[in-house]
């Protein structure tokens, strides 16, 4: 796996590219640290994102850093952290934006979600719909 940095963009969530492989992160909320994401025995029919096996999340000053064995795979803020924990299998989108710890907006946590995906880090695909009905 190829080390990915989140970082926290101006509306929210937003994706940055970093060695050409794009992240995202959140603003605040609580991590545990030495959290090691758990193995899902049947991820394809989630409910919501599960979170790859094996990834242990640790905090390490203003970031939590998400390793795999020696491997450092991406940093996240504490916010992106709560949702990757949370991230079981068990909630929908729109469950784990109410869960967190501070406020955010469903697509906002979709991206983040699809942005794991893309890289690699969920078990399980997660279908999800970012357009916004127009008024």
């Amino acid at each position: 796996m190829e080390r990915r940095t989140f970082v926290k963009g101006a509306f929210g969530l937003v994706a940055l590219a970093t060695l050409g492989v794009a992240g995202v992160v959140a603003g605040a909320g609580t991590a545990d640290a030495g959290f090691v994401t758990p193995e899902v025995k049947d991820a394809g029919s989630a409910r919501g994102p599960v979170m790859a096996a094996g990834i242990r999340l640790a905090k390490d000053g203003d970031v939590v850093r998400g390793t795999y064995g020696d491997t450092h795979l991406f940093n996240v803020d504490v916010t992106g952290a709560e949702l990757m924990r949370l991230a079981d299998g068990s909630l929908t989108i729109d469950e784990l934006a109410d869960a967190a710890s501070v406020p955010l907006e469903p697509a906002t946590v979709a991206s983040f979600f699809v942005e794991l995906g893309q890289a690699g880090y969920l078990a399980n695909t997660v279908l999800v719909n970012l357009t916004e009905t127009q008024a």
